[in-house]
């Protein structure tokens, strides 16, 4: 559409995981230092006299809601399908867990999060998320169905 603009927020966040039945060392609990870059895409703002005149969104308030709805429950937890044999001792020992009903791939989570955000009324254009410093998974908006991925059998993140 014309007249539209891009932007993007960058975030940072560790997190661990296992891959249950992957034939590689990510069967195995490791984590991750995460870069996560959410796109947004929308006209400007163009009313007088207002402090969101020129802006698609604030930089504060999109970080704001990505903090609150992804990043600060993914940080220093363990995120989780929810058939991790080492869940119950997470859970039972008080450590932060992030259940979010699928395999934790870096494309899952991508879906996760781009269907989190647009759930929350976000222009979401599309989310990168860095696993490694050489490997990414990235997922258009568009590309994903309107009611729910099709992975996201159950769960959701549990730590409050």
């Amino acid at each position: 559409m014309k007249g539209e603009v891009s932007v993007c927020k960058i975030f940072q966040f560790d997190t661990s995981h296992q891959l249950i039945g992957h034939n590689g060392k990510c069967a195995n609990v490791h984590g991750h230092t995460y870069k996560l870059e959410v796109v947004i895409k929308g006209v400007p703002h163009n009313f007088e006299d207002t402090s969101n005149e020129g802006f698609v969104m604030d930089f504060s308030d999109l970080k704001k809601i990505v903090n609150d709805l992804i990043v600060d429950k993914f940080d220093h937890s363990f995120i989780a399908s929810g058939n991790e044999p080492v869940l119950k001792t997470l859970i039972e020992t008080g450590s932060k867990v992030c259940i979010i009903g699928c395999r934790t791939t870096a494309e899952n989570l991508c879906m996760y999060i781009c269907y989190k955000l647009m759930k929350a009324n976000i222009p979401v254009w599309s989310i990168k998320l860095w696993e490694t410093q050489t490997s990414w998974a990235e997922v258009h908006a568009a590309d994903l169905n309107d009611n729910q991925p099709e992975y996201l059998n159950f769960g959701d993140c549990d730590y409050e």
